[in-house]
């Protein structure tokens, strides 16, 4: 871990939803794939 890394998280939307009225689409699983497609092409791997 590096200075400021958080040890553990736990994703929770309801205040966001409350607030703005915006609820997330993306499942976690499509969002993971998404990510590590996007990552490597960033990184050209």
């Amino acid at each position: 871990m590096q200075m400021g890394d958080a040890p553990a998280t736990w994703e929770d939307a309801t205040l966001l939803h409350r607030l703005t009225g915006y609820r997330p689409q993306t499942d976690i699983h499509e969002g993971i794939a998404r990510f590590v497609t996007w990552f490597r092409d960033y990184h050209d791997r």
